[in-house]
């Protein structure tokens, strides 16, 4: 198993998108002139001839200014909201799907520079209170009351816009100076605090909606919850020329009010929970769904076939012990049965060497029956549609028995048609699918995938094949509905092999994970291979061909199942292009703090370039001095223009990849 950033596709840095008109009122004037230029001596023209019309239309542009923002204009946070992993070394991060957003109002009132963004995230740490009540606590007031707001709450005065109305819901926060004032970034850190990106493919060509990033300059609380606030600082920095945010006077007690557009939390672990570290802490033994070794080689044959002993209550009243697995066994399947059968006792297995019988197909044939008797609509159309199939392959029987005057060779064409007419009948819509979830084992009780916790125990991951002999009698079994007579068994077997209720390739292999992993970091993405790839770099086209997707699904909110077409040979675990992120590469072996590993535009095998001692504002607190980090970057990056666009690049932590291998 190992490790690498996966891959993200190609990003676009944009310093900024500005709207093309500024939010305000307009006024459109259209004006027409009327005159005519010569006209014969013999005809009067009259003063009307020479006239001017206009007409004037008033609009407003309303951009966003008070929010809050809808889940639908987010369009990512990082680290994910409510969410715990190894996040202390990120700068948090929001993603707008408006592109324009952060440049359609201006944090300095006097509008001295327009690529400046007026929304800014401010990260506040548990550690920063120790008084509860002091903690800021998201409120809902309406625009009037934020324009009535008390004199004890430093607020700046603002004029409501076209548009605007009092009744407004708005969310605020009232927090004391003293904690706000080392966190405000000055105004000269906002010029590259926002960005806009667009995702390009292989041929250049924008892929999706160009979205806008706005980063925070402080680090998440180690070990601890952090809670992040977009506030608007509209209008509020000041024009002198330190440039930072206009407190109005207060004194370190006094509150300052903000009004917030968003806000998520998240707690940070020990590394040791991190999402890398979680993964390879998988990499145990057995890799396959199994119970622990038995010394007893008998029950040991059993064992590593993926079985287990389970209590069975036969039909006279008597209780014994029986095996059991289910679908997901840890090699390819031999067995094979004469399919159809009247009962799931047809499908019971004795074995002499542990005195043992095997009812895992029965239990799977019974199963499907009950799945399919569950659902009642579906059980009424699939008994109606094998009764009109009978019928129509009875008519066609008729037809060849008591024949009309035809030639021998008619006669044998039409007999050899009888199953091709059969093929021909459409399956419905909603028995094929129902057919096709089963055969992905949707919709199955988890105790029937994994009867023991021991197969799959927390903090594990484990491969299998699925028994295609166990979802032959899974459908088999739904298919027996109205199956009552040795006649109705002989023609469910014409009508299931000569229709396509499976899938013609039957090699389905997977993986199926229980961890933390799955529950803390949602939207994972999961590849497989055909090939074991020990290279833990990108796997080309022609080193290993990528297997199909089948279903990946939750079976609860710590267990991930993925059905893959194909024999897995490597699997590649990672978080979607949207877990990038930014930050500080984190204190290792090689530097006990932080530093920073830049990009050199020079490519791969060029000079190292590294940032050794991070500029700090508050090093304690987490704050980075943003600026001063700007100018090590411009010491060590050639000459050239920076921008919030380059920094951003600059600041990108790629989301991490685990590869696992697999080798029964």
């Amino acid at each position: 198993m190992r490790t690498k950033n996966a891959p993200t596709g190609k990003v676009e840095f944009i310093q900024y998108h500005q709207p093309v008109m500024e939010s305000g009122e307009y006024i459109l004037t259209v004006e027409q002139a009327i005159a005519l230029r010569a006209a014969p001596e013999a005809i009067a023209v009259p003063d009307k001839i020479n006239e001017t019309f206009s007409r004037e239309i008033t609009f407003v542009v309303a951009g966003e200014r008070f929010g809050p923002l809808a889940p639908a204009d987010i369009h990512a946070v990082f680290p994910p909201a409510n969410t715990i992993g190894d996040h202390s070394n990120v700068l948090p991060h929001i993603t707008l799907k408006r592109s324009t957003l952060p440049w359609e109002r201006f944090p300095d009132s006097g509008v001295v520079d327009k690529n400046l963004t007026w929304l800014v995230l401010l990260l506040f740490r548990e550690s920063d209170f120790t008084d509860e009540s002091e903690k800021p606590k998201l409120q809902s007031v309406t625009l009037k009351e934020l324009l009535a707001t008390p004199t004890n709450i430093k607020f700046p005065t603002i004029t409501i816009e076209p548009g605007q109305h009092q009744e407004e819901p708005v969310n605020v926060i009232d927090v004391k100076k003293k904690f706000l004032q080392p966190l405000f970034p000055t105004i000269a850190d906002l010029a590259f605090l926002a960005h806009t990106r667009q995702t390009k493919d292989a041929d250049d060509n924008a892929e999706g909606e160009q979205l806008s990033t706005i980063l925070c300059d402080r680090l998440p609380e180690p070990q601890g919850v952090s809670t992040v606030y977009l506030v608007s600082v509209e209008g509020r920095y000041g024009d002198g020329d330190d440039g930072s945010f206009d407190f109005m006077g207060a004194g370190d007690e006094d509150l300052i009010r903000l009004v917030t557009l968003a806000s998520w939390s998240f707690g940070c672990v020990d590394p040791a929970q991190s999402f890398t570290q979680l993964l390879l802490n998988l990499n145990g033994q057995p890799s396959s769904p199994r119970l622990p070794i038995n010394s007893d080689p008998a029950a040991e044959n059993f064992l590593v076939q993926s079985y287990i002993p389970l209590p069975h209550a036969l039909r006279e009243g008597s209780k014994t012990v029986s095996w059991y697995r289910g679908p997901l066994i840890s090699g390819s399947q031999p067995d094979s049965f004469d399919l159809p059968v009247r009962a799931a006792d047809e499908l019971l297995r004795y074995d002499s060497s542990t005195g043992l019988f095997d009812c895992s197909y029965g239990a799977a044939w019974q199963l499907g029956r009950m799945l399919t008797l569950q659902n009642q609509r579906l059980a009424i159309e699939l008994y109606n549609w094998k009764r009109e199939n009978a019928q129509n392959l009875k008519q066609l029987e008729q037809q060849v028995i008591n024949p009309p005057l035809r030639s021998s060779r008619q006669l044998r064409e039409e007999i050899i048609s009888i199953p091709e007419a059969i093929a021909r009948s459409a399956v419905p819509e909603a028995i094929a699918d129902w057919f096709k979830k089963l055969e992905l084992l949707q919709g199955l009780p988890f105790n029937y995938l994994i009867p023991d916790e021991r197969l799959l125990p927390a903090e594990s991951i484990r491969f299998f094949w699925v028994d295609s002999v166990w979802v032959d009698c899974l459908q088999d079994g739904a298919f027996s509905v109205g199956r009552v007579t040795p006649t109705d068994v002989e023609q469910d077997g014409k009508m299931r092999s000569s229709r396509a209720l499976r899938s013609d390739d039957r090699t389905i292999t997977g993986c199926i994970l229980r961890s933390q992993v799955v529950s803390g970091w949602p939207n994972l993405l999961v590849e497989a291979y055909d090939t074991v790839v020990n290279d833990i770099g990108f796997i080309a086209p022609d080193e290993a061909t990528p297997l199909k997707l089948l279903r990946m699904e939750k079976l609860a909110p710590d267990v991930l199942i993925c059905l893959f077409q194909g024999e897995v040979k490597t699997v590649d675990i990672h978080q979607k292009p949207e877990g990038m992120h930014f930050g500080l590469d984190a204190p290792s072996d090689e530097s006990d703090k932080f530093t920073k590993n830049l990009r050199n535009p020079a490519g791969e095998g060029s000079e190292v370039l590294i940032i050794k001692d991070i500029p700090w504002r508050d090093e304690a607190k987490g704050n980075v001095n943003i600026s001063a980090m700007v100018d090590e970057m411009k010491k060590l990056l050639p000459a050239g223009e920076f921008t919030s666009a380059q920094f951003g690049l600059q600041m990108i932590e790629g989301v991490q990849k685990v590869r696992f291998l697999f080798t029964p």
